[in-house]
């Protein structure tokens, strides 16, 4: 890993900034050992009416009904600067679809990336991780655990048509939204803890775990787990209580 390495207002990009956030703010300054997607950008036709009957704005220019419906679900700074970017929906859409493949998203979401590098120890001929590096993640992991669950879940549900159309423009016309999420969800449920005692080694200009088993998860669950032991905890504890909120059956979710 190199260093250079929404939500979306309506809850149902909530739930992608749960599972998006944690990619946009930081392209860990560990390169994951695959290679990262980019996420594409897609418009789609009028959208019709929420659940609720409130008419809906089409896909392509729908940042603005989005953030404003985002921005009740947390009061938290960093929260609120990541409602600024543009093609909310279509991003996070694709983020979700991504991530629930193991994938890291890229394209649109370096501008939640840390400025401080990686750091790591050297010992005994391994590597560990320097603790201040996961610090860089701390910010993002409180606005996640700032976001109101229920509130989301209502949001996606009431808004699900207009999230929906985002996903159908990846391609994926015969599937469901809230379905993805799960996915995605249970790809970062299922990433084990980590912390400065998990051993490193180098491999070229990077650093890969010395553990074969962790190496060999999905750059998605291995970049939830170079935020450190309490973030991972913060945003898997997040993804659980959004996932319970929308109905999401608790045999359902990994453990």
């Amino acid at each position: 890993m190199e260093d250079n390495n929404k939500a979306v207002g309506i809850a149902s990009a909530l739930l992608v900034l749960v599972l998006g956030a944690v990619f946009y703010y930081y392209k860990t300054s560990w390169a994951p050992s695959t290679a990262v997607i980019s996420a594409p950008a897609v418009s789609t036709p009028e959208s019709g009416a929420a659940a609720s009957g409130e008419p809906l704005p089409k896909l392509e220019n729908s940042d603005g009904f989005v953030r404003s419906k985002a921005a009740l679900l947390s009061s938290n700074a960093s929260y609120a600067a990541w409602l600024k970017t543009d093609d909310l929906l279509p991003r996070f859409a694709a983020a979700v679809n991504m991530i629930g493949a193991g994938k890291v998203p890229k394209d649109g979401l370096s501008f939640m990336a840390p400025v401080r590098k990686f750091k790591a120890r050297k010992r005994d001929e391994l590597f560990f991780a320097d603790p201040a590096s996961y610090a860089r993640y701390d910010a993002a992991a409180a606005a996640i655990a700032s976001i109101d669950a229920p509130g989301a879940a209502r949001l996606f549900q009431r808004y699900k048509r207009l999230f929906q159309e985002a996903y159908q423009g990846l391609g994926e016309g015969n599937g469901d939204v809230q379905d993805a999420f799960v996915r995605a969800a249970n790809e970062l449920l299922k990433a084990p803890a980590t912390g400065p005692s998990t051993a490193l080694k180098e491999k070229g200009l990077i650093f890969a775990y010395a553990d074969g088993a962790l190496e060999s998860l999905s750059p998605a669950q291995k970049q939830l787990m170079r935020m450190g032991p309490k973030n991972e905890a913060k945003v898997q504890a997040k993804l659980r209580e959004i996932s319970l909120a929308l109905g999401v059956p608790e045999s359902q979710l990994a453990k």
